[in-house]
Formats: structure tokens, sequence, C-alpha cells
């Protein structure tokens, strides 16, 4: 297999690649200009020649003042001439063009695309997108509509989100600097999907995990449905500080396809709160949140414990100390997990608490402790009551089992849990972040290989689903052997995909020769078979890794049907 170049391309293989995409295919003779019109026909999408002329270029005028819809046509002469066409063509690029065609009365969306396929040829492909061009002017058309929403409510909050229920993709309007840059970006799609990572980075650990699961797609939508709004305060980076915010979420009555979120900062409302509140009143609230509280004098450096937790008592910290930083110091070695043990001895500091403390008001921080045997997750939270506070307050809690449900669910949304690869959904992904690069034309080499397990119905129907389910993992097990350095993604009950880039991309031919290799023995001592195809991206003709997708299961295929007929699929 050879690494893609600037060849120019076929037009067996344009057109292998073209027809299930497109509804029409046309050939130009580059010397004559003379034409063919190929059209799919049938199951199998084979190309039906339907007309042909001798001069395409000049044909045209006659053939948009027949087809094209009256408002574009001036625009489609103008823009799809012969000169722009070619000049387009030059160093391997392509032309490209929207526009719409009357059928049966009405204007629908069709897109075109010209490139060169040989010296000789050159092919264009026209494709109907209606459907997905009047749903990106509706949705263009609901930004407008809500803009002006967004201005009405711009007084009252500083950052809002406008969301499709359906979809994920989102619209916001921020009227505050230091809003916009904690995340996200003017509009994007998978709103629920990029705010559970933004949450986790700028909100505030002891609020993090309820925030995030109040916030969870379908637990939003079933609060709003029954109460109409949502409205949830925490604590939330902003300018590098924690500041308290609130999150208001509604459904409009005339908009039932959307959801709207507005944030607003009440830090001042929740500051002058905790002026009226006694030093006293602070540590019982802070007691009951916490596993260990320490008072320190900042003066002289003794410290008062408060231990909540019997964990905490076995650290065999004193419940009075004379120097509570260079104690923490010693103690660090024996109790902090090693990996996290300079970070700490760092943060720890005087110096640098202090530093923190003056520069932001208070320094949260994650860590982990040896308690019971195994190190667990803690947040340590230190903070000067007030500005000529003799005292600084540390207080550290355990949030383990949080962080604990957090990996957890973020492993088992991606992974398959049979076979233990990448599933459907995190395919579905990585589809999408390719996508957007090769919309941007900045995707590097890639090659996508669609591998089918060979006789799992004979195995299930014979032996029972759990040899079935063995023989599943045997086959996962050979494709991930094979492909080390690439993942793997189960997306169907026998079928598995592979994304190779880098150094398995380069050494594809190499890897498919060793998979059929592997194949071949296990073909004589009765062990797993499988299918598989492989197909590169070509950036001259591929608009989504979906096209690369369907030539790699396309070939998958051919190779199932010669698998069969060699009987190795019984």
């Amino acid at each position: 297999m050879k690494k893609h170049d600037k060849t120019p391309i076929s037009f067996a293989r344009l057109a292998l690649a073209l027809a299930n995409d497109y509804c029409s295919i046309y050939v130009i003779n580059a010397e004559d200009d003379s034409y063919v019109e190929y059209s799919p026909s049938g199951d199998d999408k084979e190309l039906v020649q339907v007309s042909s002329g001798k001069n395409f270029y000049e044909d045209l005028p006659q053939n948009c003042r027949e087809l094209v819809y009256k408002e574009d046509q001036e625009y489609f002469l103008e823009t799809f001439k012969k000169s722009n066409v070619l000049k387009a063509l030059e160093n391997g690029r392509s032309f490209s063009l929207t526009y719409r065609l009357v059928i049966d009365g009405v204007p629908r969306y069709f897109f075109l695309k010209t490139i060169r396929s040989d010296d000789r040829s050159i092919v264009i492909g026209v494709r109907d997108i209606d459907a997905e061009k009047r749903k990106e002017l509706e949705n263009e058309k609901n930004s407008r509509a809500y803009a002006e929403i967004a201005k009405s409510l711009a007084s009252l909050f500083e950052i809002i989100y406008h969301i499709d229920i359906e979809t994920g993709n989102y619209t916001e309007y921020s009227s505050s600097e230091s809003f916009s840059k904690q995340g996200f970006g003017r509009s994007g799609n998978d709103f629920f999907e990029r705010a559970k990572e933004d949450m986790k980075r700028v909100i505030h650990p002891d609020d993090r995990e309820n925030i995030i699961n109040k916030l969870e797609r379908n637990v939003l939508l079933k609060a709003l449905r029954k109460k109409g709004t949502v409205s949830l305060t925490y604590q939330q980076l902003v300018d590098n500080e924690y500041h308290y915010v609130n999150l208001l979420a509604f459904i409009q009555k005339a908009d039932k396809e959307h959801i709207v979120v507005g944030v607003r900062n009440i830090d001042a409302e929740k500051s002058r709160e905790a002026q009226s509140q006694t030093f006293s009143d602070i540590a019982l609230a802070l007691a009951k949140r916490y596993e260990v509280i320490y008072l320190v004098n900042i003066v002289t450096n003794e410290y008062t414990e408060y231990s909540a937790s019997e964990n905490y008592r076995k650290l065999k910290v004193g419940t009075t100390g004379k120097d509570f930083f260079a104690e923490s110091q010693m103690n660090m070695k024996r109790d902090i997990y090693e990996p996290d043990l300079h970070m700490m001895s760092t943060v720890m500091q005087k110096e640098n608490l202090m530093k923190g403390i003056s520069t932001y008001g208070k320094v949260p921080v994650n860590y982990r402790l040896m308690l019971d045997g195994r190190p667990q997750y803690v947040s340590l939270y230190a903070v000067r009551p007030q500005d000529d506070s003799d005292h600084i307050i540390i207080a550290v809690a355990n949030i383990d089992e949080a962080m604990q449900k957090e990996f957890a669910y973020q492993d088992m949304a991606n992974k398959d849990s049979l076979t233990g690869v990448k599933n459907k959904r995190a395919y579905a992904q990585a589809e999408a972040e390719l996508d957007d690069y090769i919309a941007k034309c900045t995707q590097p080499p890639f090659s996508v290989v669609v591998c089918d397990i060979n006789g799992l119905k004979e195995v299930n129907d014979t032996k029972g689903h759990n040899a079935g389910d063995a023989f599943i993992r045997n086959a996962c097990s050979i494709i991930c052997n094979i492909f080390k350095h690439s993942p793997v993604f189960r997306i169907g009950g026998d079928e598995f995909a592979v994304i190779m880039k880098g150094s398995d991309y380069d050494e594809r031919t190499h890897l498919m020769a060793e998979l059929n290799k592997v194949l071949e023995a296990n073909k004589h001592n009765g062990m797993v078979i499988l299918a598989a195809g492989i197909s590169d991206f070509d950036p001259d003709m591929d608009m989504r890794v979906q096209d690369v997708f369907e030539r790699a299961d396309n070939l998958m295929y051919d190779n199932k049907k010669i698998c069969k007929a060699l009987g190795d699929n019984k």
C-alpha cells in the first residue's frame, strides 16, 4: 500500500467513492470539454449513463435557465465559469458550489464538487443537501431571534447559553470578559459534555460533584419539566478566585426545543452575608464539612487541630503544636502519597501559602493522602478569616469517593463492557474530532480499518452466548495485539474499527500483512477468523471520516465474501 501522493485519481476510483453520496456525476474531457453524465442506479449504486454533450460549458447557460432556481441563476453562472474551475483545480485543489435546483416545482439545495481525475478528465459530483442546509438556515434564524433575548438579559447575567435540547448545540452570549475566559466558545456542540469538562476545572471541589450531577442532561430536563426553572448556587473560579455564582435554567414557553441558562455573579451578596458571621460560626460550619481543621497563628506558627474523623486522628498529628509549617513538612513525608509529595511540600511552605491567600483570598488544592493503607483523594482549603487577622484556617475534606465515582463514570461512558476496548460512543467522539480537522484542512494522514468476526452466529447458536462472548474477546485480542499503538473500537456486536495514525499509519501495510498472517494460521487451527478492510484518508476526495470508513467497510465485505467462498466463515 502506497502513501498518499498528489498523482491524478482514476475515474473508476472516483466513481466508486462518489456513487454512494452523489446523485449525478459528470465526466468532462479536459481537452475538448465534451462530457457524459452518470447517475447511480439500483441497490449496488451502479453508474448508468443518462446524458452526454459536445461542450459542457456551452451547454451550461441553457441547463441553468431550465433547472437552477431563478434567484440563484446569476450567481451560479458567474461563479461556475470554466476559468474559475480550472484555476481552482490548479495544484490538486477542488472547486465547490452550493445552489438550488427546482425539483417538482420546489427549490432544493444541492452541493457541487469538482476535482481532476486524471490528465484528460474533470469529474463533477452533485449531492442533494437540502435537509441539512435548511436545518442550518433554521438554526441561524433561531440564533438571531435569541440574540434579542440575550440583549435584554445581559444586564442581569454575566453569561447566557442557548442550548438545543435534541443535539446539544449551543450559542454563548457573554457580557463579562471574566466569565467568557472560563471555557466554551461563542458557539459549539455537545453543551452538556463540554460543560462537565469545564465544571471539573472551574467549580470549587466542595460544589463540583453536586453541580455536575444536577446539570447532567436528563437530570436537568426532568427538573425543568417538573418545576419550570432550576436555580443553583455554587462557587466558581473567576479571574483566578472562587466567586459565588447563581445559575438559572429554564425552557421558554414559545420555544420548547431549547434550554436557556444564565449565570450571574452573586459573590458580593455572599460576602456581605459572610461578614455578619462570627469566627466561631465559621468554624462550626467548617467542622460539619471537613474531617480536620487547623487554626494556625501566622505570627507564632502555633496551631490547634480540630478533627471530626477517626481516620485523620490516626495520622498522629497532635491536637496542639508549636510550629504548624515545620511539623507539616515532616508529617507529609510520612502521610502524603509519594507522587503528590513535591507539589504539596511546595504549596505548604509558609511563604507560598501566605502569598496564595494574599493574592486570591484562599488556597484550594487537591492531593492524595495514605489512609487505610491506600492513597485517597482529599481537598485542602486555606483561608484568612479577615485581612488583618493573626490566624488562618486550613480545612481538609476527604473527596475520594466523589473522585472515584468521577473516574469510573468517565471510564464506563467510553468503554465496551465485554472487551474493555473503546465503544461506539468513543468512536463517534473520535470521528467528530477528526471531522473538525478535515473541515479545517489540517488533518494529518490516517487510515481506518474495519474488522468483522466470521462465524459468531454459529458459535452463539451451537455453543451458547457465553462461548460467543469469549469468541468476541478472542477476536478483539487479535486486533489489539496487531494495532498496539492505535485506538480500537467495538462499534457493533461483531464489528470493530481501528483509527491508525502516526507510526501505525506508516506501518499499515506491514500491520495488515501481520493480521492476515495470524488469520491464516487461525484458519488452519480452527480458531477465530476475521474479515478486514482498510482505507486511507484522501484529502482531495474525503469530506468526512465516514467516507473513509465506508470504503474500508466495503472492502471488508468483499473480503468476507472471499472468506465465505473458501469456507472460512462457517
